[in-house]
């Protein structure tokens, strides 16, 4: 065979090669997403509104990239590839470890104290769970807080190297003394799994998983019903059972979408004995509730992924359940449930949450004397109907200026003076701040307040905007 004629079938070979992907779009099924991936929806000429998409080509791109065909097995091929010859994570959010430990990528800072809350942060996320505590007693509850540790917190030495941690205290160690200033109970979870490695060696997080096993989920919940004072209730953690090979770790399946590897996971011989009122879909579900006839008391809890596994064994413990993934935290919800306890767990790489987002309740009245003097800082607040408080206004708006680290924020309407909780959207430098009040309060007149060397001061000026 001609040279010539064997450059032009290895020239055929790979252009049809390239034609595989689009061209098998139309002939082979599509691949399921992978992990949490969400893929791009169908492209369309028109917008909503009946006007030419002048993004349509944009679309197309992207749509094309996420439902080519063979897409998930060629993605595993690459990411096997990267991993065996380069050492290399194909995917930015995950991070090879060593023995083949997975990490996500964004517990890196973290792990190093690179990007940690300010001291105003860390006042303001205290003070944030302090209120939303209050609100709880307010309503017949007690609210426990608690942070589910990031694996690279617990485990440091499956990370490759990554760099040489700053040598300051973590954002968790650091918020845990303003919690207990404010009156908040938080129940730790570090010391106890990182005792169960210090004492027995026991890794209770997956390999490739970011989050914790079956088992850990069970010292998760003793740790939490200790932390409440319950008695009577199950010691899951010391419960016998198998390790079976039925989890398929998130960070795998980033990675491998199509892998078929399983990690062991604990199946307890004991069974679980509550029900679901409602039927759910998976564990993801942004709503779960559960009953359980031979047990009293209820409980609403504000969860994350780390809940998945956990929700289980809190729903034995109590007659009534609520969880839900709803952010921001809908504390409103005690007044449907009637939920003697308020659970609120998060994972440590967000704290920042406590910061963004305020939980959901009217703000509490606080009383003034006299007329603050106006100081240098300035105020800005929208106000708005968001649907999740019926009859209430969302405000919220930030201070620019100097401010105490640890100063709360009040927002005065009219004759009424509201502390707001100090958390929301902002610009850099700004101090935010949200609040819930009655859609009939008196916006026109409105006034923030603050502390400034512990004195009691007055935005200089405060605009409002209302949608």
């Amino acid at each position: 065979m001609k040279l010539e004629t064997k450059a032009n079938l290895a020239m055929g070979a790979f252009l049809l090669a390239c034609l595989i992907p689009s061209v098998g779009m139309f002939l082979l099924p599509e691949d399921p997403p992978a992990a949490n991936q969400t893929l791009a929806q169908p492209p369309s000429l028109t917008t909503r509104e009946g006007e030419l998409n002048w993004n349509a080509l944009d679309e197309v791109t992207d749509y094309v990239a996420d439902h080519f065909a063979l897409r998930q097995r060629l993605i595993t091929a690459n990411s096997a590839l990267e991993a065996a010859v380069l050492h290399t994570s194909a995917q930015d959010s995950v991070v090879l470890g060593k023995e083949g430990w997975l990490f996500y990528a964004e517990t890196v800072d973290d792990y190093l104290h690179t990007a940690p809350l300010t001291d105003r942060e860390l006042s303001g996320a205290a003070r944030t769970l302090a209120l939303a505590s209050e609100y709880a007693q307010g309503q017949g509850a007690r609210l426990v807080f608690t942070v589910a540790p990031n694996k690279a917190s617990l485990y440091s030495w499956y990370l490759p190297y990554v760099g040489r941690p700053m040598p300051v205290v973590n954002d968790i160690d650091r918020l845990v003394p303003l919690l207990e200033a404010q009156g908040v109970k938080y129940a730790d979870l570090f010391a106890p799994f990182r005792e169960q490695y210090q004492e027995e060696e026991r890794v209770l997080y997956h390999a490739t998983d970011s989050h914790w096993t079956n088992r850990g989920a069970a010292l998760a919940h003793d740790t939490l019903i200790e932390a409440l004072g319950l008695e009577g209730r199950t010691a899951w953690f010391t419960q016998p059972g198998r390790d079976v090979p039925t989890h398929r770790g998130d960070l795998y399946e980033m990675l491998y979408p199509t892998g078929g590897a399983l990690s062991p996971d604990t199946e307890f011989d004991q069974p679980f004995t509550f029900t679901y009122t409602r039927p759910i879909r998976s564990p993801e579900d942004l709503r779960i509730q559960t009953e359980n006839p031979e047990k009293t008391g209820s409980l609403l809890m504000f969860r994350d992924s780390f809940g998945n596994t956990l929700y289980p064994f809190l729903a034995e413990d109590y007659g009534q359940a609520l969880f839900s993934r709803s952010m921001p935290w809908q504390l409103t919800l005690l007044e449907e449930t009637g939920a003697d306890t308020v659970i609120v767990e998060l994972v440590e790489r967000n704290l920042d949450y406590l910061v963004r987002w305020a939980p959901i309740f009217p703000a509490p009245q606080r009383g003034l004397t006299g007329e603050p003097p106006a100081g240098e800082a300035a105020a800005r607040a929208a106000a708005q109907e968001d649907g999740t408080l019926a009859g209430f206004l969302r405000l919220e708006g930030s201070i620019s200026g100097p401010v105490d680290v640890d100063s709360p924020i009040y927002v005065q309407l009219g004759e009424t003076l509201y502390e707001a909780s100090p958390a929301g959207e902002c610009e850099e430098g700004e101090h935010p701040f949200t609040l819930y009040v009655s859609a009939g309060s008196a916006l026109d007149d409105i006034r923030v307040l603050y502390l400034l060397d512990g004195q009691v001061l007055q935005a200089g000026r405060t605009e409002l905007s209302q949608a």
